[in-house]
């Protein structure tokens, strides 16, 4: 019984100084995260539906959620920081729910990671893009796609396709012009693989059937491609997928 209760006893304890921790790691990250808003936020999210308050407190709330994202922010705070910082500039909301970018902590560094949605909303941003769709293709789909002066792309659902990243054959991509014209991009499942192998730094959703049923990864991997062949008339997104391309490629960013 006394060794029992000096058990208990031990976990209480180790379970208050967590908290504590905790807390002043919350602490401390709201009270620098205050010196951004009135410096840095305020400026960067001028054209954002987000206010510089609002977006605070939503990544006050990120923080409180995940205990590794805190440990990261304990050994590298100016790489959490600048992906704060390069989040504003974007202009895009950081709540992980929502899905358009994310604080991915690897190692002892936080990696901004943008979304698949946060992709969509940036190209979404140009006057000349009309519409932006991705589809995969499974083995058991009719698909057939041609390129060169009269490109062609025809996809017919099989409503029995197994729809499991192991019967995956083929991802796309497409947009739409304002003046009706289209562009698209077709990857096959080998090809998307071979660029995820040259990721330093892999997520764990890639081939994700249960996180990722809906593979919106992969699809960002083809949209990404798509995009960077496309006009661009806002330098963020050149910048937001040349950012993206180094933290993949293992990088990660910081700030003074």
């Amino acid at each position: 019984i006394l060794r029992f209760t000096l058990l208990e006893l031990s976990f209480w304890l180790n379970t208050i100084k967590y908290y504590k921790m905790n807390k002043e790691i919350i602490s401390n990250f709201q009270t620098t995260l205050e010196i951004y808003e009135k410096k840095n936020l305020v400026e960067l999210l001028e054209d954002s539906p987000l206010s510089p308050a609002k977006f605070k407190q939503i990544m006050i709330s990120e923080l409180k959620k995940s205990t590794s994202l805190q440990q990261a922010f304990l050994k590298n705070p100016s790489s959490l920081f600048a992906s704060i910082l390069h989040c504003a500039e974007l202009g895009l909301n950081p709540s992980q729910l929502v899905g358009e970018f994310f604080f991915i902590p690897f190692g002892n560094v936080i990696n901004p990671i943008l979304g698949y949605k946060g992709l969509v909303t940036l190209l979404h941003r140009s006057d000349k893009l009309k519409k932006i769709w991705c589809e995969v293709v499974y083995n058991e789909d009719d698909f057939e796609y041609e390129l060169g002066l009269e490109p062609k792309l025809i996809h017919v659902p099989n409503e029995k396709a197994i729809r499991k990243s192991t019967n995956i054959k083929y991802v796309y991509a497409v947009v739409k012009f304002d003046n009706g014209d289209t562009q698209f991009k077709v990857m096959s499942l080998n090809e998307i693989k071979s660029i995820i192998s040259n990721m330093k730094n892999q997520n764990s959703l890639y081939f994700n059937d249960q996180k990722d049923s809906q593979h919106w990864m992969l699809k960002k991997i083809v949209l990404k491609q798509l995009s960077k062949v496309l006009p661009k008339e806002d330098l963020k997104i050149q910048k937001a997928i040349s950012i993206d391309d180094n933290t993949e490629a293992g990088n990660y960013i910081i700030v003074d």
